[in-house]
């Protein structure tokens, strides 16, 4: 009897550890692998010039890569129209009263600019980045964030003529969620204004307004800084992030990178004024990333794609995590012309991965043929013809915050 019961339970014991088997071993059956988490979104800056060509092109690119990449939203970071001269992708399109053997020059009006033209252009800008720019987001339900840019405060226009165009993009349902949640804890803010932030996923979202130190009414409106009224806004919001367990990550866009980056000739170090208070915002992220948040710095304003842009001597080779991507249409910067995005990737844990998604030539719209060979082959003004300036911590005696 003993024998047989031993035998059942063996044989019961060694079924038992057969199904367990199948179960742990067959992929069918095996419990489900943790779905990844990661979510992602698509930033970059400087449109002008050329972004009524590019700035499709970009929102194509990102809806082919959604299989892949599903962004959950576009963020622009400033320089949406040249204004000071007539944008070539305007000036060449027929539709918009241009003409296709209007000769562009980089970098200053062109020759062919007539008043009257720069008249009508400077009625039509905004109104054309939005139609041009903007819709292309839209018609694939992409949210679309605006950030201000030095060429938004160059005169004639100012920042309330800004608010006042963009105003739907500055009171999105999300930014006015998270205002009437700032005001509950203390954080003031004005509806429509040019900074901004939003928590999405675990993240604030916050741009920063340095396109302009000055006052509107100044006509030195060229040099980039912070009004100390956002310096202040900025310290509140990260003492509240620094508190809540919610947000695992911070990333910061803005259109001039702050001091002391790769871009310094052309960034927030033009002066001490806005040196300093573009150190203040520096200094104050990397007190909130020392207690534990994640920091991510974006900027454009200068042409191009690079990254790393705080790992300078300036920071010892080891500064905030950022990057620099004016490549959205303006004149470029560097020998060879590269237009596109950067496609950011944030983890569950507030990590981010950044790659940069350039578009091309292919696939152009019909008629504009005369643009496309300009805006690829020759929108570009190399620094060598540039003549900007910089300050360092030795030109400077910045005030202790």
């Amino acid at each position: 009897m003993n024998k047989i019961f031993a035998y059942a339970t063996t044989l019961l014991l060694t079924t038992i550890a057969a199904l367990w088997a199948s179960v742990w071993f067959d992929g069918s059956q095996a419990a489900p692998q943790a779905a990844n988490t990661s979510w992602y979104f698509a930033v970059s800056g400087d449109s002008r010039d050329c972004g009524d060509l590019i700035m499709p092109k970009i929102a194509q690119a990102i809806a082919d890569n959604r299989q892949s990449a599903p962004v959950e939203f576009y963020w622009h970071l400033g320089d949406l129209r040249a204004i000071y001269r007539v944008d070539c992708d305007i000036a060449k399109d027929s539709t918009k009263g241009g003409a296709p053997s209007f000769q562009c020059a980089p970098g200053r009006p062109s020759d062919n600019e007539t008043k009257a033209m720069k008249d009508k252009y400077l009625s039509e800008a905004w109104p054309d980045f939005i139609n041009s720019q903007i819709k292309p987001f839209e018609k694939l339900g992409l949210p679309f964030y605006l950030g201000i840019g030095n060429h938004e405060v160059i005169a004639p226009k100012t920042r309330d003529q800004f608010r006042e165009q963009f105003k739907k993009w500055l009171t999105n349902t999300t930014i006015q969620e998270q205002r009437a949640s700032d005001r509950a804890n203390g954080i003031a803010s004005k509806d429509g204004d040019t900074y901004f932030h939003f928590i999405w996923k675990g993240v604030d979202i916050i741009y920063l307004d340095n396109a302009s130190i000055y006052d509107d009414r100044d006509p030195k409106n060229q040099d980039p800084g912070f009004s100390e009224e956002q310096l202040r806004w900025l310290d509140l919001v990260l003492k509240r992030d620094e508190t809540n367990p919610e947000v695992k990550a911070i990333i910061v866009g803005m259109h001039a990178a702050l001091p002391e980056s790769v871009a310094k000739d052309h960034a927030m170090d033009r002066n001490c004024a806005s040196f300093c208070n573009g150190k203040r915002a520096y200094d104050r992220l990397g007190v909130t990333q020392s207690r534990g948040k994640k920091i991510y710095i974006l900027a454009s304003h200068s042409h191009y794609f690079e990254e790393y842009v705080y790992d300078t001597p300036e920071h010892n080779g080891h500064g905030l995590r950022g990057w620099i991507i004016g490549t959205a249409g303006a004149e470029q910067y560097r020998p060879e012309i590269r237009y596109g995005y950067l496609l950011v990737e944030v983890s569950s844990d507030g990590t981010v991965r950044g790659s940069f998604e350039r578009v091309y030539r292919d696939s152009l719209p019909k008629g504009t043929e005369a643009l496309a060979s300009y805006c690829f082959d020759q929108n570009k003004r190399l620094p060598t013809t540039q003549t900007e300036y910089f300050k360092t911590a030795a030109d400077c005696s910045c005030p202790v915050h």
